[in-house]
């Protein structure tokens, strides 16, 4: 069994947001853990490439271009930052203290008819770093101090670097048009640069959403890094035994553990009615239910049923799966 963990909590919400719409989101937060529990630093990098179209703080780009007209005004004050934009990966801007990295939460809308929308998320703990379509309001990572030379040309690193351990309040906000399902019927969504995890999170039959500059798309998109424990703490004893509490403050619905082996081979266990508030759970080596090399088909319908059971439509729950497969069951570890 590793010893380097890997969990990431599926938030799989359906609110009903009134009698006329559905509102249904899914994301993930993703934490290293020690096997004593404690979470490690250095989540500041990405697996998945963004398609060049998606909007990021500027030093957050992960395939994008930067926006021009902020890179020469910071260029004009700050100097040239010294790291460099648009690679890939998260953190061109130098940061620290990251331990939880928030990745693909997408919103779906589900109405019968056209309406307006405005939609705030909080990120306490870190910042909302990458989004589509364009918000409208949101945190701004604070800028260093200014050279006092004028002469000086650029800043050291250190003055860019961007500490999470200390208290971070992360925002975004979005006012956009909800189209009508006949409107949304026949609206192209294609962009040329749609990633394979893009276009996975896409679901048949959902509303498109509409800013009033025209970007368009069938749900509203966003991640973001930050320093916060979500809650599930994970131990792996000397005996190869992995113990799982919840720490929480809530119940954890639904619960799955997936090892994938050096020799690829494959294994999981999984927890059906979840994990009580403040309960815990051992699982010995014995305990996994092995599913050999290549796709595990029983993992795949198992998962998309348990999230469907939390709310989820079964496309909804069949698209976070399908996104985040190569990364969380096609990657050795626990």
């Amino acid at each position: 069994m590793k010893k380097a963990l890997c969990f990431f909590i599926c938030s799989a919400a359906s609110a009903l947001a009134g009698p006329a719409y559905q509102v249904h989101e899914w994301g993930t937060f993703t934490t290293v853990a020690g096997s004593d529990g404690e979470l490690l630093a250095g989540l500041d990098r990405e697996e998945e490439r963004l398609p060049a179209f998606v909007h990021s703080h500027y030093g957050f780009e992960n395939g994008q271009t930067p926006d021009l007209e902020e890179e020469q005004a910071i260029w004009k004050k700050y100097g040239p930052p010294g790291f460099g934009t648009g690679s890939k990966g998260l953190a061109n801007r130098p940061l620290t203290g990251v331990t939880v990295k928030m990745e693909t939460p997408v919103i779906y809308f589900h109405s019968p008819e056209a309406l307006h929308a405005t939609v705030k998320v909080g990120f306490e703990g870190g910042t909302i770093s990458q989004w589509y379509p364009a918000r409208t309001k949101g945190d701004v990572p604070p800028m260093p101090a200014p050279p006092v030379a004028p002469t000086q040309r650029g800043l050291p690193l250190s003055a860019w670097t961007l500490d999470f351990s200390q208290d971070y309040h992360g925002s975004i906000q979005w006012d956009v048009d909800v189209l009508s399902p006949a409107e949304s019927a026949g609206k192209i969504l294609f962009k040329p640069g749609d990633t394979l995890s893009w276009l996975r999170a896409r679901v048949p039959g959902t509303n498109v959403v509409k800013t009033a500059k025209g970007e368009t798309e069938g749900y509203l998109f966003y991640r973001g890094v930050g320093h916060f424990n979500p809650g599930l703490t994970t131990t792996v004893d000397t005996g190869e035994t992995l113990h799982l509490d919840n720490r929480s403050g809530g119940k954890i619905p639904y619960l799955v553990a997936v090892e994938r082996q050096p020799d690829l081979t494959l294994r999981w266990k999984e927890w059906s009615n979840g994990l009580e508030a403040g309960a815990s759970a051992d699982l010995e080596e014995k305990g996994f239910t092995p599913a050999g090399k290549g796709f595990a088909a029983p993992l795949y319908h198992a998962m998309i049923k348990g999230l469907a059971d939390q709310g989820l439509t079964h496309d909804e729950a069949r698209a976070m799966v399908e996104t985040w497969w190569n990364s969380y069951f096609e990657t050795a570890g626990l």
